[in-house]
């Protein structure tokens, strides 16, 4: 884990998915040093076995439809396996109250009971590396 990504800030409610968080943000640590764009992964554990999941560019906008493809294909392997977890991750401008907008890495987690999580590392770019704002969970309505 890079250093300047403060591996500290993990949420409290964040804790037992410390790990799959921590191996996404080396990945997007990875992806945004060396391009703009994050392109949406997922990171699972199946039964403790923590795998990276992409989607295959089978079109000619390879961005669209690949969280829900991404979502798919954890939802078909949370099915499949009695534990299993995950993490999509994918990058979002978001606005605040005060209409300030950043770039935020969007985690979306999903534990084996389908409980869902959505929490926002806002981000900027620095000289060669990124440097994280400080996480916050969104809670939507059913």
């Amino acid at each position: 884990m890079a250093t300047h990504l403060k591996p500290n800030m993990i949420l409290k409610q964040n804790i037992p998915y410390a790990a799959l968080i921590y191996s996404a943000l080396d990945l997007c640590d990875i992806m945004l040093t060396r391009s703009s764009t994050l392109y949406p992964f997922a990171v699972m554990s199946i039964d403790n076995d923590v795998q990276c999941v992409f989607t295959p560019n089978l079109n000619e906008h390879p961005q669209n439809g690949m969280i829900e493809d991404l979502s798919a294909q954890c939802r078909e392997q949370r099915l499949l396996a009695e534990n299993a977890i995950s993490v999509i991750v994918y990058c979002a401008t978001i606005s605040t109250p005060q209409g300030d907008e950043s770039d935020a890495i969007v985690f979306n987690i999903t534990d084996s009971n389908d409980k869902n999580t959505v929490t926002l590392y806002p981000y900027e770019h620095d000289t060669n590396a990124i440097k994280l704002g400080i996480p916050f969970t969104c809670d939507f309505a059913d």
